[in-house]
């Protein structure tokens, strides 16, 4: 039960201040996650590794150092959930490692699947060397992230229990883009089964770094269960309020087209709702039916058709009762106040990034 003087939580609003950059918390650590990735894949001239050097942010197409990387928020979780429960965070490094390569193999993957040639402004790995040596270095990078969990330091019963969730979650992962793509050429999917691919594709590898850092730490396996299914509930409310900024949100102030996500007959939660919806079932799916690209008339008439069904307040609506339900899951953890508060502040950065 939340204490009754603390307000509810107040992400996420769909129209609230965008958070700009991880909390500290998710920072401090930067240096060292970024030293063990580089010794997870290591520096050797074989074109293959040359390629998970290009993935990772670390050399442009000629080879030469690069000064990318992403914002590694995802091994940043797992050294955090270590230290939530009292550990020191090098004990989670190795789960650290590892999800961050799965995040990067599965991106690998998922621009061959959508065939998308650019990713943050350079060229994707199959556009630069084929579908079929893009898919190899995927395969690869999955190797090193089982490898840097399972041969790492640190008690082996531990990271055997955190390989299961890996593992676990690179299932629930595969499984949700599989339906994903599936949607593609389906009119009749339901919202419940859109939410379960989301809680796949986007809550699996939310939840499971938390989950691999606590109980690296050495956290009660029903404690770290919980915080992995915190992550999910983020993860969904994180795609709810960015479902809604996709059509109704002010580019000015996401970063963000309102028009791209219909443009391209995404099938996300609006669509999906409006669908099922009476009052809007029948424009849309001619929208998302017709032939040849859609007209700024026929984007305009989708989005007023949504408007007609109620679908933002639903997105809303949503947003709302999964950021409930995982605040409702941090009273169940053996954390004090001080650290569920910690928490909190990683959850108003998720759920609000918009990159």
């Amino acid at each position: 039960m939340r204490q009754a003087n603390r307000p509810p939580p107040s992400w996420p609003d769909p129209m609230a201040s965008l958070a700009s950059a991880p909390p500290p918390l998710l920072l401090k650590h930067r240096d060292a996650i970024e030293a063990a990735l580089r010794a997870a894949i290591g520096s050797d001239s074989a074109r293959i590794s040359a390629a998970a050097r290009y993935v990772l942010g670390w050399e442009d197409e000629a080879g030469r150092p690069a000064a990318g990387g992403g914002k590694r928020i995802r091994p940043a979780l797992c050294l955090f959930a270590a230290e939530l429960f009292g550990a020191d965070a090098a004990v989670a490094m190795p789960g650290a490692v590892a999800v961050e390569i799965v995040h990067n193999f599965s991106l690998v993957h998922d621009e061959v699947q959508d065939h998308d040639a650019e990713r943050h402004g350079r060229p994707t790995l199959w556009a630069r060397l084929g579908e079929g040596q893009a898919i190899n270095a995927g395969d690869y990078l999955y190797t090193r992230a089982i490898a840097a969990l399972s041969a790492g330091p640190g008690d082996a019963s531990l990271r055997l229990a955190a390989l299961n969730v890996l593992q676990d979650a690179i299932q629930r992962m595969i499984r949700g883009q599989w339906e994903d793509i599936a949607f593609e050429s389906r009119l009749d999917v339901g919202v419940d089964e859109y939410l379960a691919m989301v809680a796949g594709k986007t809550g699996a590898l939310l939840g499971a770094p938390l989950e691999i850092g606590a109980l690296l730490a050495g956290a009660a396996p029903t404690d770290a269960a919980v915080l992995g299914r915190w992550g999910v509930q983020v993860g969904l409310a994180f795609q709810a309020q960015d479902d809604y900024l996709g059509t109704w949100g002010d580019p000015g102030e996401t970063g963000k087209s309102n028009v791209n996500d219909i443009a391209r007959r995404k099938k996300t939660l609006p669509v999906v709702y409006g669908l099922s919806h009476p009052a809007s079932k029948d424009a849309v799916a001619a929208a998302y039916t017709k032939a040849g690209e859609l007209t700024s008339g026929d984007i305009a008439a989708v989005v007023a058709a949504l408007d007609a069904a109620g679908a933002a307040e639903d997105c809303r609506a949503r947003a709302r009762q999964y950021a409930e339900a995982a605040e409702a899951l941090l009273e169940s953890l053996s954390l004090d106040e001080a650290r569920r508060a910690q928490l909190r502040e990683v959850a108003d950065y998720l759920v609000d990034r918009r990159s």
